[in-house]
């Protein structure tokens, strides 16, 4: 075991180059700290959970049957056993059933500390990473396993719907698919450039997807003024972002768009 920074962060691992799956792979195990608290909330809720339904059960056993098939010891026996086994590791809980009259029983129960505390020590927070980048570091691995919510936030943000939607793109040739993706891929950075930009500028707080909705309300106005006697019968247009709210002009204004000279191309005709 030996101690590596993450983030500023001091965390305990073991390092191994062995043979996994016939491949030569490096290994890592290190413990975590966030996914051990997890891990004893999610037992806790679990035993919290068994306990509640096998105090029902408990109370339910205490009488005699009235009707129907009477119980049998070992029938219960195999009920809590599977029950247990539903809810939390084997051991963790411990248990006795004593008859009392005719077949009716006493059930007790409880968790068994020691293998608890074995639990949160030995088992709990273990995370084993496999790669075969067998230059990185350490810390350029568990890294690498971190940054993997990235990726899958960029999976996910191109898949929308109502926008960067790589789907439904209506080709069937692997030529014409592999454009489509790349033309998707090229509109994903460059939203995500526009969103470092007005994050970094205008202090945005939304999403990209946001982004593309605050700018998609931003509007270009084209105005036609009457000819003056200097330009001999010619109309002039001009082009001015339509009223924004304040808000929407900052962010306008951070991403540049109050700058530049810009045109529309809708043809127009002036009829006297």
């Amino acid at each position: 075991m030996r101690a590596v920074s993450v983030n500023g962060n001091t965390i305990d691992c073991y390092r191994v180059r062995t043979e996994i799956w016939h491949l030569d792979l490096t290994a890592i195990v290190y413990i975590s700290e966030k996914l051990r608290q997890g891990q004893i909330r999610g037992i806790e809720q679990s035993i919290k959970k068994l306990f509640c339904k096998l105090n029902w059960l408990k109370e339910k056993i205490r009488l005699p049957t009235k009707r129907g098939r009477k119980r049998t010891q070992k029938s219960l026996e195999d009920k809590i056993t599977l029950l247990i086994a539903s809810h939390t590791p084997l051991g963790l809980i411990g248990w006795s059933l004593h008859p009392l009259i005719e077949d009716a029983f006493e059930l007790d129960f409880w968790i068994d500390k020691k293998e608890f505390a074995l639990l949160k020590e030995q088992w709990f927070g273990r995370r084993i990473l496999i790669t075969n980048r067998h230059q990185w570091g350490t810390e350029e691995i568990i890294l690498a396993y971190h940054g993997q919510s990235h990726v899958e936030w960029a999976f996910k943000t191109i898949k929308n719907p109502f926008h960067l939607a790589l789907r439904p793109q209506y080709h069937w040739t692997d030529q014409k698919i592999e454009v489509h993706g790349f033309i998707c891929l090229l509109a994903f950075l460059l939203c995500m450039i526009a969103y470092r930009r007005a994050k970094e500028n205008a202090n945005f707080k939304g999403s990209p997807h946001k982004l593309i909705e605050e700018l998609s309300a931003i509007r270009l106005a084209t105005f036609i003024e009457n000819p003056s006697q200097k330009t001999k019968g010619r109309y002039k247009t001009v082009y001015r972002l339509e009223e924004i709210d304040e808000d929407l002009y900052t962010l306008a204004e951070a991403m540049g768009l109050t700058k530049q000279k810009m045109k529309t191309n809708i043809p127009f005709s002036v009829y006297k």
